[in-house]
């Protein structure tokens, strides 16, 4: 099971939050520039924390994110965007913060991510915002942009011989229960007449490439409460 911990420091907080990212709109800078709900874990009064990375279900990547107070300085601000990596574990240090890795890395990213033809480029609230620089290192890699203020989650479709952008969190015992369960009343509702053949090998097979940038009409969103 993917885990962070987190151990602040002095340094106080206006915010501090762990989100699960699973969609980008780049018309936003700031939090609303990545869709996706907070842990409910880690706060601005936040000192020590261990999470599991299973709140949600659904995850492109990680992202924990503090804004400064007493005073304000932007360099001060934590930013760490991570991705799944089954067996790899680690310290470091980001800003004030400490933090343990395992089962998840960092992903390096900078204003590099953003072309210089890009909307909103020549901001300043934009163009120094470093949630808008990730939201277009997930873009450059196939992750469509879309507006709104509801938190949407990317996917991509089923069948569409392409592998995820970054691996899901596993599902919680919870939520296998309750698919599990849905799927055992459509199996007694169907009947046997209704099955279908499996998908062959070469569907299932995973890509041993690299993330790809994938055409946006491979993507669904689906808003979430």
């Amino acid at each position: 099971m993917p885990r962070i911990a987190v151990t602040a420091g002095p340094r106080r907080y206006h915010f501090l939050w762990l989100k699960y990212v699973t969609g980008i709109d780049l018309s936003r800078h700031c939090a609303p520039a990545l869709h996706g709900r907070y842990s409910r874990h880690i706060n601005e009064h936040t000192l020590h924390a261990e999470v599991e990375l299973d709140e949600f279900p659904h995850a492109l990547a990680w992202y924990l994110c503090g804004v400064t107070v007493d005073p304000h300085r932007w360099e001060d601000n934590p930013h760490l965007a991570l991705e799944a990596a089954p067996g790899h574990a680690q310290e470091l240090q980001v800003q004030d913060l400490t933090v343990h890795l395992d089962g998840i890395r960092p992903i390096p990213f900078t204003d590099a991510d953003v072309p210089a033809d890009s909307p909103h480029a020549d901001d300043t609230e934009y163009s120094t915002c470093r949630n808008w620089w990730f939201a277009h290192y997930l873009h450059a890699r196939g992750v469509p942009s879309v507006h709104g203020d509801r938190p949407r989650i990317t996917t991509l479709r089923p069948g569409a011989g392409q592998v995820e952008l970054l691996p899901k969190p596993p599902r919680s015992a919870a939520a296998r229960g309750k698919e599990a369960r849905a799927s055992g009343g459509r199996r007694q509702k169907a009947g046997p007449a209704s099955r279908q053949t499996p998908p062959s090998a070469a569907q299932e097979a995973p890509s041993t490439e690299g993330p790809q940038q994938a055409p946006a009409d491979l993507f669904t969103h689906q808003l979430v409460d």
